[in-house]
């Protein structure tokens, strides 16, 4: 069990500090706190209404997400031509090889060496 995200534990070693401190004067003490409380949140809310600020929240809200939509509908855009281009380039460079399958000129073959089993004739001596 939570209670202003604090566990019962926390909540019990509250509670007996506030008896110690205040003894009988608690139920006093905690009425004028929540008195004070309510003061506080019926202030609040009077200035939130006075100032408009919850109007312009909202209305700050619905531009960001008016924002979002066109954002998001300019990256779809763009995705949608890239996609379109790529299958463009695709289709033509799958074409192509079609195309230049013609038979090209082969490079006549290097002449050969004679083995290396071989060995030159011997030249007599002329001594």
């Amino acid at each position: 069990m939570e209670l202003f995200g604090l566990s019962f534990a926390e909540l019990v070693v509250i509670f007996v500090v506030a008896i110690l401190v205040f003894g009988q004067r608690l139920p006093r003490v905690a009425g004028e706190t929540a008195a004070t409380l309510q003061r506080v949140r019926r202030s609040l809310s009077d200035l939130r209404r006075e100032t408009g600020i919850d109007h312009e929240i909202q209305k700050a809200k619905r531009e960001f997400e008016d924002a979002q939509r066109v954002a998001q509908a300019s990256v779809q855009r763009e995705a949608a031509m890239m996609r379109a281009e790529v299958e463009r380039v695709a289709s033509a460079t799958s074409a192509a090889p079609a195309a230049s399958e013609t038979p090209t000129a082969v490079a006549p073959a290097p002449a050969t060496e004679p083995a290396a089993t071989e060995r030159p004739t011997p030249v007599p001596d002329q001594g």
